[in-house]
């Protein structure tokens, strides 16, 4: 069998529960810390949230059209189902993890971070709004690309840069204020 995610899917579709296992295996622990992050760190519900994101799978697989990567339709539905546990907008995400991954141009704000020690960047990213964290979340920890996370979130990607770029700015304007408080 061939272990691409799209024959995955369809051997999931065709009710194959190795295909499922593969597929869960392969992508649970990257939805897990998304709902997880989604639902404020609370662990329970974001197992809860994965189981159900999984069950949508088996019971869905064959609705899956290819318009878009597999991982980013499982995205998608691990967030309407973490969504469910939380009442109005998305909590705050814990994206102290996100610091540790490189980007591919360093500009001075990604450096500044880099450098910061964890606490001082916790602080920071404390003071993004959920949708700001989010964005960053699914950039950075889950490494999908603006599209990606555009189709995820379900608005353009103008709306995905302009909110990592809104989120990168108010990031930078924390950080030096908190690496100074934390150095008294």
């Amino acid at each position: 069998m061939d272990d691409t995610d799209p024959e995955l899917l369809r051997g999931v579709a065709a009710g194959d529960e190795r295909a499922f296992e593969h597929l869960y295996r392969r992508h649970a622990p990257a939805l897990l810390a998304y709902a997880q992050g989604l639902l404020g760190g609370e662990r329970g519900p974001a197992e809860e949230a994965l189981q159900e994101t999984f069950v949508a799978v088996w019971r869905g697989a064959g609705s899956f059209e290819g318009r878009s990567l597999v991982r980013t339709w499982l995205f998608g539905i691990c967030r309407r189902q973490a969504l469910k546990r939380v009442s109005g907008r998305p909590a705050a995400l814990p994206l102290h993890d996100a610091m540790d991954v490189p980007a591919s141009d360093p500009d001075p704000q990604v450096v500044a971070l880099a450098r910061a020690d964890t606490a001082a960047v916790g602080a920071a990213l404390d003071t993004l709004s959920p949708l700001h964290r989010e964005v960053l979340d699914l950039a950075f920890a889950a490494e999908l690309s603006h599209a990606e996370i555009a189709e995820v979130l379900d608005v353009p990607v103008g709306t995905v840069k302009s909110r990592l770029f809104n989120a990168r700015a108010v990031l930078a304007r924390a950080l030096p204020v908190v690496v100074e408080e934390a150095g008294r």
